[in-house]
């Protein structure tokens, strides 16, 4: 663990933990009248890739047995 004697102002830390606090509400503070609050919610469509550089295991990569 990184500790420092730097002195950190009691205002910083509870506007930072005032932000970690706010951000999850932030979705939910779509207006009622908007299009996106109308719509209905389709599944967002998402793209990853796994780059593995120096190749892979295949038999350690994929399970043995189901569950």
């Amino acid at each position: 663990m990184f500790i420092s004697k730097m002195h950190l102002p009691r205002r910083t830390v509870l506007r930072g933990i005032g932000a970690t606090v706010a951000l999850p509400l932030l979705d939910c503070m779509v207006p009622a009248l908007t299009a996106t609050s109308r719509t209905a919610a389709a599944p967002v469509r998402r793209f990853g890739i796994f780059y593995v550089p120096n190749g892979m295991s295949m038999p350690y990569w994929s399970p043995k047995a189901e569950g």
